[in-house]
């Protein structure tokens, strides 16, 4: 999520790739996921990615009940110590138990996690890969079996200095081009990258601790006067600590609502092909 305890100078690592550019830019919005039915059951080959999304503001007292039954006893724990938060953080293990036990023919309660050296959770003894995430009232799954797979999803909010974190956090030819852009456009902007770079560092498990600056996007579009924000020409320059192949890296994003913004990034020879599913109207989840 969007936490960043302080905005303090960091030593940019810059990325001799990313030309400067000085150009208006100008945004186009962003495609709407379309939703569809599994065709053959929960079934994944290499190439394709499914993200199940789940809108919480739909999640019922039976809902909650089941999700109670299935979570482990840490998790029932850990819900029980949120403040604030804990009707997301129980949806969002639901969903996760529920989308994991269809793929893996493993009971939703049954199932267990272990976490890399780094800290991100897999599943032991299996092909099955995953990404979870959450903000405000929706959560996300991505599952595919990339090992390498990571999704973010935000609320727009333009109630910060959004130009003071990219300022600190981001690599400088993104905070150049931020500063280009009209003040109602600059939160769009700002969450499409930020989107992408936590999707980019979920899936290789460091945390955005790592350097946020580390990745820089580079819409295609954007290098030619005029043109427009295209969604679907994602480009990214990525430090050489972080990963030697970044060619194979693929990048997808999407507006959920107008205020919503999520994006997947993952590790992969091939197209992705990706499907959405509404969690909640999948009869395999109620």
């Amino acid at each position: 999520k969007l936490q960043i305890r302080a905005a303090k100078r960091v030593l940019w690592v810059p990325l001799s790739s990313v030309k400067p550019s000085f150009m208006t830019l100008l945004l186009k919005p962003l495609p709407a996921p379309i939703f569809s039915q599994p065709e053959q059951g929960y079934v994944l080959s290499a190439p394709n990615v499914h993200i199940h999304c789940l809108d919480i503001r739909r999640f019922t007292a039976d809902h909650y009940a089941d999700a109670d039954y299935i979570m482990s006893p840490a998790e029932r724990e850990r819900a029980q110590k949120f403040v604030r938060g804990k009707e997301s953080y129980v949806a969002s293990r639901w969903l996760l138990r529920k989308v994991l036990a269809r793929y893996t023919g493993t009971a939703s309660q049954a199932i267990e996690f272990l976490r890399t050296d780094k800290g991100k959770p897999y599943l032991p003894q299996s092909d099955i890969h995953f990404s979870l995430s959450h903000s405000g009232d929706w959560a996300l799954i991505a599952v595919g079996k990339a090992e390498l797979i990571g999704v973010d999803i935000e609320v727009v909010s333009a109630m910060r200095d959004l130009c003071g974190i990219a300022e600190s956090y981001y690599h400088p030819q993104e905070f150049a081009r931020l500063q280009e852009l009209k003040d109602e456009d600059q939160a769009e902007y700002f969450y499409r990258l930020w989107t992408l770079k936590e999707a980019f560092f979920k899936a290789i498990g460091t945390g955005i601790s790592a350097g946020l600056e580390k990745i820089a996007f580079e819409f295609e579009d954007n290098k030619l006067e005029g043109k427009r924000l295209e969604s679907n020409t994602i480009g990214a320059q990525i430090a050489a600590e972080l990963c030697h192949d970044a060619d194979e890296w693929q990048f997808h994003q999407w507006a959920l609502t107008a205020q919503v913004y999520c994006a997947l990034a993952s590790q992969s020879e091939y197209p992705l092909k990706v499907s959405w599913f509404d969690a909640l109207s999948a009869p395999a989840f109620s």
